[in-house]
């Protein structure tokens, strides 16, 4: 007879504990909810109510922490391009006179803008595989989705698409944790060569302005009293852009596992449209694409009795807190009648809610009622998929999702 776990075992960065994540939150909410990383001064959040107080406390706990990025690889970013910033992520009074410049494009009012062009890109997707009766889901369909819809909006070309998302994937590697110095400078080269890309293409709209997001940063003020620099107007396009196309991948890969592992869920969804956005809401509550990020401790604090030092780093863990019981019940499951499930936090909450959200929202909706009128007896193809994920510390992703069907109807 074994021992059951205790906190004692937890490593949250063993590959193992990454591949599935929820029995170690549960864990840590039942006897650790604020949890201090051995030998660091990290603490991880697992309790919706507790992330909820450190959301809500800006002025104790503030932006600023990241995922770690050596001295080396900082020096990379002063040498040979721009310091690192992060205009859209600051804190409050400034956090929203940036915001403003770009909402409008990406709520969900502004963002049906765009909804000619994604629905245009579904239907090309589409109709590059529906005739072969089964595909890579993630490489077909739910990874070029987002990546071309966030370059058209941004207004870059898409002939660039494949070194733009050799840049992105660079991007978000940090947030897998554990690399090494040369690899954070490596990092930081390709990051550097996307921002002077990033450079040349505020010149060219500065030449010849176009109906995409960068012309509009060109043409915007900050508070309405000066001209955005180049440097912030780099480091929020290169922000917006990372952040509308991995996250949305990973959402709708997820969300396909989701529909097509739950018996009935697929031939529900199917029959009665009206539930598909509360299904996607539910598979972003069950399937964070972002686990989790960092805040800093501003001033000694403590949280659920456990005292915080100033300087310390606290990591509030969404996926966590989106399978808490106290906020919503059956956790673990998928249901389409629950009645706050758009509180989740995939997209966090409060002053720093995602600025992609949205969009986001729209593309997945959009994407999923497609496929259910194009793809008909949808399924996964157990015998091509091990459901492994990707390793990683924030970002959650499946490493591939092999589905079939047997009918197919074309494009409306």
């Amino acid at each position: 007879m074994t021992n059951p776990p205790s906190v004692a075992d937890v490593d949250l960065y063993n590959p193992a504990t990454q591949q599935d994540w929820y029995p170690t939150y549960q864990l840590l909410r039942d006897e650790a909810p604020v949890y201090r990383v051995p030998n660091t001064n990290m603490y991880v959040v697992s309790r919706y109510a507790d992330v909820m107080h450190v959301l809500r406390h800006q002025d104790i706990f503030p932006t600023g922490a990241a995922a770690s990025r050596s001295r080396a690889a900082l020096a990379v970013y002063e040498a040979k391009g721009w310091p690192r910033m992060t205009p859209l992520s600051v804190n409050p009074p400034d956090h929203r006179k940036y915001r403003q410049l770009i909402d409008g494009f990406f709520d969900p009012a502004g963002a049906t803008h765009w909804q000619p062009f994604i629905e245009a890109t579904i239907d090309e997707l589409i109709d590059s595989f529906v005739a072969d009766g089964t595909t890579e889901f993630s490489s077909a369909f739910a990874l070029p989705l987002p990546v071309r819809v966030i370059t058209h909006i941004l207004g870059f070309p898409a002939a660039d698409i494949p070194q733009l998302k050799e840049w992105s994937s660079a991007w978000v590697l940090p947030f897998a944790g554990g690399l090494s110095d040369e690899q954070e400078v490596w990092v930081a080269e390709q990051v550097v060569a996307f921002h002077h890309y990033i450079a040349e293409q505020i010149a060219q709209k500065r030449l010849d302005p176009k109906d995409d997001v960068l012309t509009a940063l060109t043409h915007a003020s900050f508070d309405g009293q000066r001209p955005l620099t180049d440097h912030e107007i780099i480091t929020i396009a290169d922000h917006l852009y990372i952040g509308g196309n991995e996250t949305t991948t990973f959402a709708l890969t997820s969300a396909m596992w989701l529909m097509l592992r739950e018996p009935g869920l697929y031939e529900r969804l199917r029959e009665k449209r009206e539930l598909v956005d509360v299904f996607l809401e539910e598979a972003m509550r069950l399937e964070s694409p972002t686990q989790g990020l960092f805040r800093r401790v501003a001033v000694e604090t403590s949280l659920a009795g456990v005292s915080l030092p100033a300087g310390a780093v606290v990591h509030i863990r969404y996926a966590a807190a989106n399978r808490d019981e106290q906020m919503f019940p059956n956790a673990d499951r998928v249901d389409l009648g629950r009645p706050n499930g758009k509180r989740h936090m995939a997209f966090s909450l409060g002053e720093h809610l995602c600025p992609g959200h949205g969009l986001s929202r729209l593309e997945q909706k959009l994407a999923l009622n497609a496929l259910l009128d194009r793809l008909g007896n949808l399924q996964l193809t157990d015998d091509r998929n091990d459901f492994a994920h990707q390793p990683g510390f924030v970002l959650r992703a499946l490493e591939r999702l092999q589905i079939s069907w047997t009918t197919a109807e074309p494009a409306r």
